[in-house]
């Protein structure tokens, strides 16, 4: 049977080395390989058409600028961990050539995931550079528009055209299923299964205690308007530019991600044991606390 090519996106720390064994799987089992560190936009551009998959070596940061690349051009997407978190590359380097040979197989599973995609519009003052251009980009894991200062900003957050909240806060956050185990979960969003088709918005230190944030259908478009102060926004963790007051970003659903994960990777739930100790006591049961009245007298 007649297969594409599988490439490999290293983080610029890993040696092309790293992925010998893999790529000499992936030949093996009748692919093409090219591989990329120095120039992946253009690598990706270039080997795009007759990619089957697309392997990431590196930690989540990798894992979300291949997705970046990959998702538009619907190439499937598997993470190795190299870093220290890990939590969306749950393979480690030495299981890569049993997984590229079970891809060939047909013996993966193949997880959808949204992304967004977010037009930012900085209105009649421009950004803080002066310029009025309009941007398009596409994010994993969030949208962020944050502060840059210790100021709090005033953020108008429309849902469908229709008002959400308007917050005096350090920021907002508007994140996939997918990103809600990230910046969203430390500002206290609530963690999502990937398999379910949501976003969250989540404001940041809001100024009012009965804020909380919010759970939407994906297919929501949010708009964020920049009503007092000046933001910084960031895609994934990556800083795009300033908006001054009048500016807004408009998010909405962006292009499908394919990742592919083995049989026997963990599930969302053991994730979040294992790489955040979510619901786990703080001491383990056998040096738990015993009760007061069990003390000997």
């Amino acid at each position: 049977m007649s297969r594409g090519a599988i490439g490999f996106l290293l983080h610029p720390g890993e040696s092309p080395d790293t992925v010998t064994a893999a790529a000499e799987a992936a030949v093996r089992c009748g692919y093409r390989t090219w591989t990329t560190k120095v120039r992946p936009v253009e690598d990706v551009a270039e080997h795009a058409e007759g990619t089957d998959l697309l392997v990431t070596l590196g930690g989540d940061g990798t894992f979300l600028f291949g997705a970046r690349l990959a998702a538009p051009r619907d190439i499937p997407v598997l993470g190795v961990n190299r870093g220290r978190l890990g939590f969306l590359t749950d393979m480690e380097l030495e299981e890569l050539p049993a997984a590229i040979e079970a891809f060939a197989d047909g013996r993966t599973v193949r997880q959808r995931r949204g992304m967004l995609a977010a037009e930012i519009v900085p209105g009649d003052g421009g950004g803080e550079d002066g310029t009025g251009e309009i941007r398009v980009l596409v994010a994993l894991n969030d949208i962020a528009l944050k502060s840059p200062e210790v100021v709090v900003v005033r953020l108008r957050v429309e849902a469908d055209g229709e008002l959400l909240g308007e917050f005096d806060a350090d920021g907002v956050v508007v994140s996939t299923a997918t990103g809600s185990t990230g910046y969203s979960l430390s500002a206290g969003g609530p963690p999502i299964d990937p398999r379910v088709r949501a976003i969250t918005v989540v404001p940041l230190a809001p100024h009012a205690v009965i804020t909380r944030p919010i759970v939407l259908p994906e297919v929501t478009v949010v708009e964020v308007t920049v009503v007092h102060g000046r933001v910084h926004v960031a895609a994934d963790g990556q800083y795009q530019g300033n908006l001054m007051a009048g500016g807004r970003v408009r998010i909405g659903p962006g292009p499908e991600l394919t990742v592919i994960r083995c049989a026997d990777s963990p599930s969302f739930l053991r994730q979040l044991r294992d790489k955040v100790h979510f619901g786990l006591p703080l001491k383990p049961a056998d040096r738990a606390p015993r009760d007061r009245d069990s003390e000997p007298q």
